[in-house]
């Protein structure tokens, strides 16, 4: 695709990992370019690209305030890009919304359908880790996480236990996909291992510290007592997964961390699995979500979201909607 070609909403989303309704919304704040084509709104890859560059500067963040709606929060812990989206992108409910933090476009998928049936609800995107963060801060009321321990061989149960301390929280299980190496076609640099990334000559497209994909990759490299600063780039830091596949698509690097819908993206990348991950979403359990957790159970079961997430590309459903923890 040429950089002034039209895309419209939906190949968009599909390049920044994103659901379409963020993409309208970024549209709307401006901070997306976009242009209206008769009633079609359309987009450019040129401008596309340029957005996902701005995400590189730390610029103000806005999250959801109790007192007055929308309000300033520190850019914390993993050094994430932030950006909030209202309700009103997922039409006029009244009502505080139910903030629901992170990067996934599963979040996109269950705040559409919580607005659906009645409950408002925005979106906080942001990193898996800040994500937690937040949830304890208070500044979010869910959060949508995909978080790899290697002490434990599990996800995301154990850093709920650890970054919301004391905090009272239920973790439904989403779906499960696998991880991988990002790689160009026919792997040139035969990488199947994680070992393989300790290679000599081996570039790597790293992403920032608190993303999925980062503590994946960090966790592998504890479990092989790996000196991860040996890895030529990993001192690099994508904050979005399309920048850090731009890398190895014009071979500035040899590998990224992703999943197979994101490799899908470039013609030229393929993609390794080598680890199964689980999504999950994690909800406060206090007075303020207790009205929305009533609704939640069903919601997550409902054909609007299995259809939504079957549309995310290959994925195990068994579990969506279960309880996997609660505290």
């Amino acid at each position: 695709m040429r950089s002034n070609e039209f895309m419209n909403a939906e190949e968009v989303a599909r390049y920044l990992g994103l659901g379409k309704n963020t993409v309208y919304q970024l549209a709307k704040s401006g901070k997306l370019a976009s242009y209206h084509v008769g009633r079609k709104l359309r987009f450019t890859l040129e401008d596309v690209e340029a957005y996902v560059t701005s995400t590189h500067y730390r610029v103000p963040i806005q999250a959801v305030s109790r007192a007055d709606s929308v309000g300033s929060v520190e850019a914390s812990v993993a050094n994430q890009p932030q950006a909030f989206v209202d309700a009103a992108s997922f039409g006029e409910l009244e009502g505080d919304p139910f903030v629901i933090a992170g990067g996934d476009a599963a979040a996109d998928i269950i705040a559409s359908a919580l607005n659906a049936v009645g409950v408002p609800a925005s979106r906080l995107i942001q990193g898996s880790y800040t994500a937690l963060v937040n949830l304890y801060a208070g500044d979010a009321d869910a959060a949508v996480v995909h978080l790899y321990d290697q002490k434990t061989n599990s996800y995301n149960v154990p850093y709920a236990r650890n970054l919301a301390p004391g905090a009272s929280v239920r973790i439904y299980r989403l779906y499960g996909r696998e991880q991988g190496f990002i790689v160009n076609a026919g792997n040139p640099k035969k990488l199947t291992t994680w070992g393989g990334l300790l290679r000599e000559g081996v570039r790597l497209s790293n992403r920032v510290k608190g993303c999925a994909a980062r503590v994946l990759l960090d966790e592998k490299l504890r479990s092989l007592d790996a000196r991860a600063e040996t890895i030529e780039g990993y001192d690099s830091h994508a904050d979005v997964a399309s920048a850090a596949l731009k890398r190895v698509a014009t071979g500035i690097a040899d590998v990224a961390i992703g999943t197979e819908r994101e490799a899908s993206r470039y013609p030229n990348l393929e993609f390794v699995p080598l680890q199964v991950e689980w999504v999950d979403l994690v909800v406060a359990n206090r007075a303020e979500t207790r009205s929305v957790q009533r609704r939640l159970s069903d919601t997550l079961l409902s054909k609007c979201i299995r259809e939504g997430a079957e549309a995310l590309g290959s994925c195990d459903l068994s579990k969506l909607g279960s309880i996997i923890y609660e505290s």
